[in-house]
């Protein structure tokens, strides 16, 4: 191990995994808020990577000076997300005008936003233990470097996912002060970690569908993307009804790919349905040490045929086989 790589471990050791730890408490505390929104019985539990990674010898997602700062920033920024909230309007309003609504999607644009849907949150999608302010999410999406990615497990993907999560993050706490700046209450969901099951709300919100390792599957750039919400008092937001990609998942049925060519056999070729609605696609007991391991490893989605070609070009080869 070189002396950067202790450095690095023992920086975020001593100032990464306790603020995390904080965090936690944090949003565990927010429950005790009066008029939130909290899980269900139903409701998973989180599985907060930071914290589980650093019990583990051997783990390299945070090892490089490069990364460091986007995890810290990260923290930041969810610490700052809790923070905020006591910044909305007393008497918010509750219906957005189109010319917001257009500033808005303008603002996520330019801070790197590549697709936003529109959703209702069920309380089964909060984790045990979170809450939300509101049940009406904005959701984002940001893509990721697919020639970084095509590198993995690698050390040029794991800080292009740091990237991404510090840069979504900060897209979400934009338009979270967006909204408080006109009028409306919001609440920041960032990226890392996340208050509800972010891959099942992006299809709720008609963003995508799933393929057999579990990962949202888009239009815009496959599965090389990560997900965001913004929780908002506003009542009016154009909410999809539907969703026209439910054809990936007879796609993924035919090809495979990730459950082939995923090192740990962690991708389960038919998913466990449990008795509460939730659905089960990896043993995570095979993924995460090897995950944890290897850069976080990635792969799924590296070998991914969305990764490299075209959503539309997928779908109409699909179409004529079928």
């Amino acid at each position: 191990m070189s002396l950067i790589t202790k450095i690095m471990d023992f920086m975020f050791e001593k100032v990464g995994i306790p603020e995390f730890e904080k965090i936690i408490e944090i949003e565990d505390a927010l429950i005790e808020e009066d008029g939130v929104l909290g899980f269900s019985p139903k409701s998973a539990t989180r599985f907060d990577i930071p914290i589980e990674a650093s019990k583990r010898k051997g783990v390299n997602l945070f090892v490089t000076p490069r990364i460091l700062p986007h995890i810290l920033s990260s923290a930041k920024n969810l610490r700052k997300s809790f923070k905020d909230l006591k910044l909305n309007p007393t008497n918010p309003k509750i219906e957005i005008s189109s010319t917001d609504l257009e500033e808005l999607k303008k603002i996520a644009e330019t801070e790197g936003i590549c697709e936003i849907g529109f959703t209702k949150v069920p309380h089964e999608l909060i984790f045990q233990k979170k809450s939300i302010i509101y049940d009406n999410a904005i959701v984002l999406v940001m893509k990721m470097d697919n020639q970084l990615i095509n590198t993995a497990p690698s050390k040029k993907a794991i800080k292009n996912i740091w990237y991404t999560y510090d840069y979504l993050g900060r897209a979400t706490m934009k338009i979270a002060k967006f909204l408080r700046q006109r009028g409306y209450s919001s609440q920041a969901s960032h990226p890392l970690g996340g208050l509800v099951l972010y891959p099942r709300l992006a299809e709720k919100a008609g963003l995508g569908s799933f393929g057999k390792a579990g990962l949202l599957i888009t239009p815009v750039n496959g599965s090389t993307v990560r997900l965001a919400a913004v929780f908002t008092s506003v009542q009016n937001l154009p909410i999809t009804d539907g969703n026209e990609h439910s054809w990936i998942g007879e796609f993924c049925k035919t090809c495979l790919k990730c459950i082939k060519e995923c090192p740990p056999q962690a991708i389960l070729k038919e998913p466990i349905k449990h008795d509460t609605g939730r659905v089960t696609h990896i043993d995570n007991n095979k993924c995460f040490p090897y995950f944890a391991e290897n850069y976080g490893c990635t792969i799924c989605i590296k070998v991914c045929p969305f990764n490299a070609n075209s959503y539309e070009k997928i779908k109409v080869a699909f179409e004529k086989r079928k």
